[in-house]
């Protein structure tokens, strides 16, 4: 044929060119088809929520299997989702319960401190109430030992 010649195609004038010069009877000529083969054509299994209807033509039913079978795709992409999300809720739940349990530890702690602060408080000023015992014992007793009184 003409249009098998050597030469590049490049573009579209390209075609357009070669398919002028062509004569007419070539242009009609049979092509050989045993170059590709034959499309099996896969019937997919519906969705149970849809179904085709009487008299769609083989065009209309592939296209809209293809157009459900990218949304049921995209619905269980979504369903999957779904329960990553769920997943993740557990997860944040059992942190949430680990908070709670780390809030009570805080808790106890600040408690345990704070009765260690007022034993030490309460040591302190005993020290405090016996050193001043002492010193006026000690003030009475050197009143008491002093001569001249």
């Amino acid at each position: 044929m003409a249009f098998r010649q050597s030469k590049y195609i490049e573009n579209f004038d390209d075609v357009t060119r070669l398919l002028r010069n062509l004569p007419a009877e070539e242009l009609l000529e049979p092509q050989p088809t045993d170059h590709a083969p034959a499309l099996a054509v896969r019937h997919m299994s519906l969705p149970d929520y849809v179904k085709h209807d009487m008299g769609v033509d083989e065009i209309g039913r592939l296209s809209a299997e293809a157009v459900i079978s990218q949304y049921e795709s995209a619905a269980k992409s979504i369903e999957a989702m779904g329960a990553e999300l769920i997943d993740c809720a557990k997860r944040a739940e059992k942190m949430a319960a680990d908070v709670k349990l780390a809030i009570e530890f805080v808790k106890e702690t600040a408690d345990k401190y704070r009765e260690e602060a007022k034993s030490i408080f309460d040591r302190i000023e005993k020290a405090s109430l016996l050193t001043i015992e002492v010193r006026e014992t000690c003030d009475n007793m050197r009143r008491k030992i002093e001569p001249g009184d």
